[in-house]
């Protein structure tokens, strides 16, 4: 008697600890698979932003040449500027969402910022505008690249 009713505790004990060892295996992979499915978040939302940002300064630049070189600004101009400005914006707002890495959203931050002056630069400014901001931009691919593959 004593034996089947060690026989039967030492069964439920054995049934208890197999699923609590399935319940943290389970939890574990749950956790594996969402870092990775944030990280993929990360790893498109950070090249999106810097792309959104080189056709921004792209767009930024024509304004300045067509400028400089006295011509007339047409619709089509002004559309894609604000285009890419739009696209600025919304890269940004998709970063936010994806991370609350305060030193990554910094350096985004800064990109934006140095990016969205060289629209208000003066001529003698602009060689310092275009500096800080290909910097910035640099500064913001270095530190994604790094919450990336860390």
């Amino acid at each position: 008697m004593i034996g089947t009713l060690i026989a039967v505790l030492g069964t439920l004990a054995g049934a208890v600890v197999a699923g609590f060892m399935q319940y943290l295996t389970t939890a574990r992979t749950a956790q594996k698979a969402t870092a990775e499915q944030r990280r993929q978040a990360l790893a498109t939302a950070i090249p999106a932003l810097l792309a959104a940002l080189a056709r921004h300064r792209e767009q930024q630049y024509l304004k300045l040449v067509a400028r400089r070189e006295a011509q007339a600004e047409t619709t089509e101009a002004r559309q894609a500027r604000y285009a890419a400005r739009t696209a600025v914006t919304s890269a940004m707002d998709t970063l936010h969402m994806t991370t609350q890495d305060d030193v990554l959203l910094a350096a985004a931050q800064e990109a934006v910022d140095a990016a969205m002056a060289l629209g208000d630069a003066s001529e003698g400014e602009l060689d310092a505008a275009g500096l800080r901001a290909r910097v910035a931009h640099t500064a913001l691919r270095e530190t994604g690249a790094r919450r990336v593959y860390a």
